[in-house]
């Protein structure tokens, strides 16, 4: 190993000899620097090598060309980078080719290799790095079209760029992603090749129009794409979303569109693409008309776009495609214009949209709440709730489209909140009800007595559903100590403290409100964190501390008492609570966790 180490060594000397000649390294420099590239090349000739020391060697080499660099820009010394500089990014390559070869895995070592190599434009290594890459890592697509895109895009070679993105094919036939960077790379050769072409012309020169010139290759591509991946409109129509991009496609576009309506004719996103075209269609100029004109144009154009949706909804009446009609008008009323007649053409036409999906049974659950929001917002409050106690049947067990429901009609102070509160009960299975629960605990507190409101309370805790008890609770004593103060809070908290299950934030919250009360009684704090250690004491380090903190610091506490209760903690607890346990335990000891104790007092655990 040690000859190896010195032949590197040695290796610099020239390299170093010519940083100290021209002045970028100082004698005291290159001392420091060859003491720490011996650690370095010590770490990577190891018989146990480690990926970490060649990562290291890698960016200290780095940070040593970035410093020269800065020092000849300081200076203004510009030559001998062949002897400088070149010499350190090929020992670079080196000791990435060394890594990569025992680390063949690490995909992120790949791509660092590729960014350096790109970054000191070595194409002729970076070529080599892709092949050595692709033969280890076939798998993956990102990596071909990595690697076809740099060739067209870097090296200018389409023919590379091609015969990779067939190479590709072979292993991913399927993938939709090789398919469309494909597509696209053909249609930016032919884009080139095009003009090209017209610098020849002008210069009288000839040439001949190929396939590739005309784009003939992209379109044998598409075909291929969409006969690999059949059904997917949305991959079809990417291709139309590439080939747009370019001036020339527009026959490849008429194909697509063609096709597009040929194999998907029935799905949503067809129909909404052909509609949407209808907005790109040609206008007047528009510093050749008035605003009124302007506006005019506008309608035109979104009647013809709705008149395509018309279409649609009686070809394929499905909730996707009301879904898109909606979307599509929702985009349009949202849109600003000061032409008021304008704004009410969309408003009159999205609400109709909505009734007519409405009515046909056919409005998506996702746009309900946008439509009774929209009714609410034009004023037809009226309408709103019509539409949320007509279609409230139809909702099941969708706790979402409920509570938007429940929250409008609370809003609304509508008298109809309770019927619907008992619709949705019946409907929504009890596991699911939390959400409801608080929903009408929250309208109760609003709207109803405190009597009532109590026994909405009482009802709920009982739901056998734990996690509705649970949380119910926590809430029940928050608000009895709103309404009814400390007494009504404690005979809340006294009623519950034997009605399992419980949280370990219902006795926090009532540690917390006989904390706050003027004379606070050690008694009742003692009996709040008993009650919470029977429930919780086996698995929460932090109460037993809490406790033992709180004996410690009360006026009437008593400090004798936490050995007790360190040890009852030190038989209850078990893994890693009772680690937390001691070790918090130990610092509290030593004043580390409680350095604003009294000082007239012992240690925690003293007898």
């Amino acid at each position: 190993m040690a000859e190896f180490v010195q032949w590197r060594l040695e290796e610099r000397l020239p390299e170093l000899q010519q940083l100290e000649r021209v002045g970028l390294l100082s004698g005291e420099e290159t001392r420091a620097l060859m003491k720490k590239v011996t650690a370095l090349e010590h770490k990577v000739h190891r018989r146990a090598l480690s990926k970490e020391s060649f990562i290291t060697y890698i960016q200290y080499e780095i940070n040593f060309l970035e410093l020269i660099k800065r020092r000849r820009m300081r200076i203004g010394y510009t030559f001998k980078k062949d002897e400088i500089e070149y010499a350190v990014v090929n020992r670079i390559h080196g000791l990435f080719n060394r890594a990569l070869t025992k680390w063949k895995d690490d995909i992120q070592l790949w791509l660092s290799h590729i960014a350096f190599c790109k970054k000191w434009n070595a194409k002729v290594k970076l070529s080599k790095v892709f092949s050595a890459m692709l033969a280890i890592h076939p798998d993956k697509p990102g990596f071909w079209i990595m690697a076809a895109k740099w060739e067209i895009e870097e090296r200018l070679s389409s023919e590379n760029a091609r015969h990779l993105f067939l190479r590709a094919l072979r292993f991913h036939p399927d993938c939709q992603k090789i398919y469309q960077e494909y597509f696209r790379m053909e249609l930016m050769n032919a884009e080139k090749l095009q003009k090209e072409k017209q610098l020849l012309e002008a210069a009288n020169l000839e040439q001949a129009e190929t396939e590739i010139v005309r784009g003939e290759l992209a379109q044998v591509v598409y075909k291929n794409a969409i006969q690999k991946v059949p059904g997917n409109a949305e991959f079809h129509l990417s291709f139309w979303t590439v080939a747009a991009l370019f001036n020339f496609t527009q026959d490849l576009q008429k194909t697509i569109v063609e096709d597009l309506q040929a194999l998907h004719k029935n799905h949503a996103l067809t129909w909404d693409f052909l509609a949407r075209r209808e907005l790109a269609t040609q206008s007047l100029p528009k510093a050749e008309c008035s605003k009124q004109t302007k506006a005019s144009d506008i309608i035109h154009q979104e009647e013809r776009c709705c008149a395509v949706y018309e279409e649609a909804v009686v070809a394929v009446p499905t909730e996707e495609v009301w879904k898109v009609y909606i979307t599509f008008c929702l985009e349009r009323c949202k849109r600003k214009t000061n032409n008021e007649v304008l704004r009410k053409k969309r408003l009159d036409k999205l609400l109709s949209v909505f009734d007519r999906a409405s009515e046909s049974s056919l409005l998506p659950q996702a746009l309900y709440k946008q439509w009774i929001r929209l009714l609410v917002d034009v004023g037809d409050v009226e309408k709103a709730v019509r539409v949320v106690m007509a279609l409230s049947s139809s909702f099941g067990p969708s706790v979402e489209m409920w509570q938007s429901s429940l929250a409008l009609l609370m809003e609304l102070q509508n008298t109809d909140v309770s019927l619907l509160f008992q619709e949705a009960f019946r409907q929504v299975p009890p596991s699911d009800c939390l959400p409801l629960w608080l929903l009408q605990l929250q309208w109760s507190e609003g709207a109803s007595s405190i009597s009532e409101t109590d026994t909405l309370y009482q009802r709920a805790i009982q739901v056998p559903v734990p996690a509705i008890s649970v949380s119910v609770k926590e809430r029940y004593l928050d608000w009895a100590l709103k309404t009814g103060g400390y007494k009504k809070a404690r005979k809340v908290f006294t009623s519950l403290r034997e009605n399992r299950p419980f949280s370990l934030e219902f006795f926090k919250k009532m540690i917390e409100i006989e904390k706050e009360q003027e004379c606070s009684k050690i008694q009742r704090l003692r009996e709040c964190y008993e009650l919470a250690l029977r429930e919780f004491g086996s698995s929460n380090a932090d109460l037993w501390l809490e406790y033992i903190v709180e004996e410690w610091e009360h006026p009437k506490g008593r400090a004798e008492l936490t050995g007790q209760i360190h040890w009852r903690a030190m038989k209850m607890l078990s893994g890693l609570e009772l680690e937390s346990f001691v070790s918090q335990y130990t610092l509290l000891q030593t004043g580390n966790l409680l350095q604003h104790l009294p000082q007239n007092k012992s240690q925690p655990g003293s007898q």
